[in-house]
């Protein structure tokens, strides 16, 4: 039978709104309809357990206690007849009676229970008595013919019957240990409280020493003509099947949550999202476009961050691009700052050379030729740096070292002999700041030679230290003596220019007759350049 027309657009129209929903509440409302019936089920059977249970419980405890009264309450009644009929017999016997003590001897050793006898005659005499037990003289009112107490010290139960033929009085009591055993109920050992109550005194028969599981419940069960009291403290019955199932309702019902969950998780989020994952690991940087593959999920959400991911990407690509035009031309201009530097410095030096050339005296002359000596100096630091601005490892000190030495060999005046420099370098890098004050600390030592000894021989050295971002700089030559030079002026103006330089390295000159060395701050060594360091300017 073909349903009615009119309910396929109707289905068609709720079809809809389902498909409009967010992924969240499609979740929510599947789980719901497929966990209502176990939701129900579960509810009725916790309902019918708890009724059960507590049913279950209560005859169950009841029972116990009872059973157990009913047990000590045999104990008493039997212990009663025995000691009734014992002392009727002998009651008429003089204290110390053999007859009477073999006989409650006999009785004794004859029952199976560890219980101790006397029994005392009419005036209250002790006629005979258990082997080490001595009561004290027992009272009874005329209308009972037995009654039971706690025993004084809480030792146990005393009873006290009396004789059928006259006022003799038998005596028994019953050790806490021998009630323990006659009224253990059938729980495991230490998982029960039972004690005997009389009035506001309470003999303690057994403890609970290990902690049951589940609430304990208490009965309590009259005995001895309701002249005591059995109180029972016992866990609630196991846990029974109806229990059972409750336990593994929430269980099933958990799993059947976790399955449909994952079921409707996995079709509508997780395939659409590795999809779309493996779109995203496979765009790389400097991409213009992203390829985000056809996501046919009903999850309008994953579709929608799909196209954000094509925006994102188009997005970065685009400022990619401008960042690597900034670069570019924040290189370019610094690249002519560093040329237009260069060629100053060298224009500086040109003139302080044609200034030396036309002076009318020997003195300036010199200074010019000190002050283009510094000059250069810095001119070939900057050039260093700017040969190595690509790749911005820093200056690299053994080139610039001899060009240093060869620039210093190169400015000596004509009439002036040059002094020899040797070379000794291990190739290392540093910063500009340390480049440029190791360039002037080698000028100044160099010219503090020339003016002190000017034929002397200068060797520099470089070499590594123990520590990797740390090199040795010295300078050996005899000029370099405390008393090598002449003019004490110029040789303390020279040694205070070394020690600001020393100041700005950061690091403490070391003399040693003709050495001075310090160590500087490295960036690594340049392991491109190889063959003997050595070399003469």
């Amino acid at each position: 039978m073909n349903p009615p027309l009119q309910s396929k657009p109707r289905a068609a129209a709720l079809a809809n709104l389902f498909a409009r929903l967010s992924t969240g509440m499609k979740m929510l409302i599947i789980l719901s309809a497929a966990l209502l019936p176990l939701g129900l089920i579960a509810l009725l059977a916790s309902v019918q357990s708890a009724e059960n249970n507590r049913q279950t419980r209560n005859a169950a405890s009841r029972l116990l206690a009872t059973d157990a009264a009913d047990r000590v309450n045999m104990l008493i009644a039997r212990t009663a007849v025995t000691m009734r009929a014992a002392s009727t017999a002998f009651g008429d016997a003089l204290p110390g009676s053999p007859t009477c003590q073999r006989t409650i001897e006999a009785l004794a050793a004859s029952h199976r229970l560890k219980l101790r006898f006397a029994i005392f005659n009419a005036s209250g005499q002790l006629v005979c008595a258990v082997r080490g037990y001595r009561p004290a003289v027992p009272t009874l009112a005329l209308a009972d013919a037995s009654r039971t107490d706690i025993a004084p010290g809480g030792d146990g139960l005393l009873l006290v019957t009396r004789a059928a033929s006259g006022d003799a009085l038998g005596v028994a009591q019953l050790p806490a240990a021998v009630l323990t055993a006659i009224s253990h109920p059938h729980v495991p050992p230490g998982s029960y409280f039972l004690a005997v109550r009389e009035g506001a005194t309470t003999l303690t028969l057994a403890t609970i020493t290990s902690r049951p599981i589940g609430k304990l419940m208490t009965i309590s069960a009259p005995f001895a003509r309701a002249r005591l009291t059995l109180v029972m403290t016992i866990p609630e019955t196991p846990i029974s099947s109806t229990e059972m199932l409750v336990i593994v309702l929430p269980v099933l019902m958990w799993l059947a949550a976790a399955i449909i969950g994952w079921l409707v998780v996995d079709r509508l989020l997780l395939r659409p999202l590795t999809r779309l994952q493996a779109a995203i690991s496979a765009y790389a940087a400097g991409d213009a476009r992203i390829t985000i593959p056809a996501l046919t999920t009903p999850a309008i959400e994953i579709r929608q961050l799909g196209e954000s991911f094509r925006g994102v990407a188009l997005t970065v690509a685009r400022h990619e691009a401008e960042l690597e035009e900034g670069i570019m031309r924040q290189t370019r201009l610094t690249r002519e700052v560093h040329h237009r530097v260069k060629n100053n410095l060298q224009v500086v030096a040109s003139l302080l050379s044609l200034h030396a050339r036309g002076a009318k005296s020997v003195d300036i002359a010199a200074a010019y030729a000190s002050i283009q000596r510094r000059v250069d100096a810095l001119a070939i630091v900057h050039r260093n740096h700017y040969a190595e601005l690509e790749e911005s490892r820093g200056v690299a000190l053994r080139p610039l070292i001899a060009e240093l030495a060869a620039n210093l060999r190169g400015s000596m005046p004509d009439d002036a002999k040059a002094p020899a420099i040797l070379l000794d370098l291990k190739p290392f890098y540093a910063t500009q700041d340390v480049a440029v004050s190791v360039a002037f600390l080698i000028t100044e030592l160099v010219e503090m030679a020339l003016l002190c000894a000017p034929a002397s021989r200068v060797a520099v050295h470089l070499a590594a230290t123990e520590r990797g971002d740390r090199a040795r700089l010295a300078v050996n030559s005899p000029a370099l003596r405390p008393d090598a030079c002449g003019d004490q002026d110029v040789s303390l103006r020279f040694r205070r220019v070394i020690e600001g330089l020393s100041r700005q390295l950061r690091s403490a000159l070391m003399h040693d007759e003709d050495c001075i060395a310090i160590e500087i701050a490295v960036i690594g060594d340049a392991a491109a350049e190889e063959g003997s360091p050595r070399a003469a300017a």
